[in-house]
């Protein structure tokens, strides 16, 4: 019988991740992410609050930054952006090598 390797933790959202998150990505221009890569940007990040769907308005979110995959916090980092542990992007093994074809 084998064990189930990889992504065995439940991650901790400390926010409704069901809502529209944003992160800002470059000066005034923000982008819509997934809750997962939410939690791990370092940077301007806001929610879109939806309370009173006649008075929608964002919200600046300014809870704790995990590192990316992991329930670990942050101390300090000195680059915006996602937030790696050893600084390595553990989705890059599943990104295809090679050269787009013309």
């Amino acid at each position: 019988m084998s064990e189930k390797r990889g992504n065995t933790v439940k991650l901790r959202y400390d926010f409704n991740e069901a809502r529209c998150c944003e992160v800002e990505y470059a000066p005034g221009k923000w982008g819509r992410t997934t809750g997962r890569e939410f939690r791990s940007f370092k940077g301007n990040r806001r929610i879109l609050n939806v309370d009173d769907p006649n008075n929608a308005f964002y919200e600046d979110y300014n809870g704790p930054v995990y590192l990316f995959g992991t329930n670990k916090t942050i101390n300090q980092s000195d680059k915006d952006g996602l937030q790696f542990e050893n600084g390595i992007d553990p989705r890059d093994q599943y990104r295809k090598q090679g050269r787009w074809r013309t």
